[in-house]
C-alpha cells in the first residue's frame, strides 16, 4: 500500500507542534532535548531545524561543537523519512550508513539547518516499497548562522528498506 498523504500531513503537523516534539525528544533523543534542538519547519519539500547557541552546545573555544551541529543536520534529513514511515502501513527500516561534513566558518550563536531533499526521500522510500530492496539516498543539509552565513555542509547517506510481510 502506498504512502497515505492525509496521514503524512498529520505526521508533519505533529512534528511542527513544539510541545509534542519536545516530549518526543525527551523520551527518544534526550541529548537532542538537552541541547535544545528543534524543528522550525517541515513540509513535503523542506525541513528546517535549529540549535540555540550557549553553554549547552559550545566547545571550549566558545563555538558550536561539531557533534551538536551533526545532530541538527541529521534531524533535518531524518525527520521527513520518519514522518513518511509513520504514514504507511508497512514498517520502514532507516539508518545512516555514511556522513560527510565540511566546516566553512566558526559557528557561534543560533544555527539553522536546511534540507531541501524531502521529495528525494519519498522517491527512495517508494522505490524500496516497489522493489522490496534497500535503497541508499544522499540527503544534504546546510547550516547557517544568524547572519545567514554558511557554517557547515552535511551529506547524510541514509539507507531505507520497506519491510514487507512475507
Amino acid at each position: 500500500m502506498p504512502i497515505d498523504d492525509t496521514k503524512l500531513e498529520s505526521e508533519l503537523k505533529g512534528l511542527r507542534r513544539r510541545m509534542r516534539f519536545r516530549l518526543f525528544t525527551a523520551l527518544s533523543m534526550p541529548a537532542a532535548a538537552f541541547v535544545g534542538l528543534g524543528i522550525n519547519r517541515i513540509d513535503k519539500t523542506t525541513c528546517v531545524t535549529s540549535l540555540p547557541g550557549g553553554w549547552r552546545t559550545q566547545n571550549p573555544f566558545r563555538t558550536m561543537y561539531w557533534a551538536v551541529q551533526g545532530m541538527g543536520a541529521e534531524l533535518s534529513t531524518g525527520a521527513a523519512p520518519f514522518a513518511l514511515s509513520r504514514s504507511m502501513p508497512e514498517k520502514l527500516r532507516m539508518f545512516v550508513v555514511g556522513v560527510e561534513s565540511t566546516f566553512t566558518k566558526r559557528a557561534k550563536g543560533k544555527v539553522t539547518f536546511i534540507c531541501e531533499d524531502v521529495e528525494k526521500t519519498r522517491k527512495a522510500i517508494e522505490e524500496s516499497l516497489a522493489t522490496g530492496e534497500s535503497v541508499n539516498c544522499n540527503l544534504k543539509s546546510i547550516g547557517h548562522d544568524s547572519s545567514g552565513d554558511v557554517v557547515s555542509e552535511w551529506v547524510f547517506k541514509w539507507n531505507f528498506r520497506v519491510l514487507q510481510d512475507r
